[in-house]
């Protein structure tokens, strides 16, 4: 067997030609998160936007039309994005995502309090997610920045230090833009949160209503994590 420069078996190549990845290829996976399974190291959660399927409607719903449904044809233009060069390409979208950058600075701050801090790819890939959600105009920012803290931040937290729970508290604080009144001897830390996310005033209801969670499960169990 003889190969290329970079690798790939010649006799392989004269076969069955290149060996690419097309542009209409997407790869999507799913995995049940549970008590059996390993967490996802931060390596991998680096890479991926993970998305929560936790939450089911049993409830019975009738129709009475039978008709099957007809698929919707799509090209890959509908689903690819825009490759972008942070460097080279984001300027002009500066305004998008420059008072992002300055959130992430401070929620990284509060991140390496437990040492669950994010780095440049992380934050690369929140800003190509913001720009791509602009250009496409499917989400508030606010509502996409949501979106990138539950699917690349919160999945990183996990432990049973104190410094778990103090930190995701001052997470909560800094999402919600109020800080928790827990002082009081009649009432726990997420119950406070609670009534904040009762009030309906928070700019990140996903990010925060899951921060509670978890702060609840570290008060009940001594441990926490993104999983339920």
């Amino acid at each position: 067997m003889t190969n290329d420069k970079y690798g790939n078996d010649k006799e392989a190549i004269a076969v069955y030609g290149e060996i690419g990845f097309p542009q209409n290829l997407y790869i999507v996976g799913t995995v049940n998160m549970d008590e059996t399974t390993f967490p996802f190291s931060r390596k991998v959660l680096d890479r991926a936007n993970t998305i929560e399927f936790n939450y089911v409607d049993l409830g019975l719903q009738f129709t009475e039309s039978l008709d099957a449904v007809k698929p919707y044809e799509a090209e890959n233009s509908f689903l690819m994005s825009e490759y972008l060069v942070l460097g080279r390409d984001c300027q002009k979208y500066f305004d998008v995502i420059g008072l992002i950058c300055s959130q992430l600075e401070s929620i990284n701050k509060i991140l390496q309090k437990a040492n669950a801090h994010v780095g440049y790819r992380v934050r690369d890939e929140i800003v190509f997610y913001l720009i791509n959600n602009n250009n496409a105009g499917l989400l508030t920012e606010e509502e996409a920045f949501d979106n990138c803290i539950m699917q690349k931040i919160l999945p990183r937290i996990q432990g049973s230090s104190a410094s778990i729970k103090t930190m995701l508290c001052q997470l909560f604080e800094s999402l919600a833009g109020q800080k928790i009144d827990a002082n009081a001897a009649d009432i726990s830390t997420t119950s406070a949160m609670q009534k904040i996310l009762d009030g309906g005033n928070v700019t990140y209801p996903k990010s925060t209503a899951k921060i509670k969670f978890m702060v609840q499960r570290f008060e009940e169990d001594g441990f926490t994590s993104y999983w339920l």
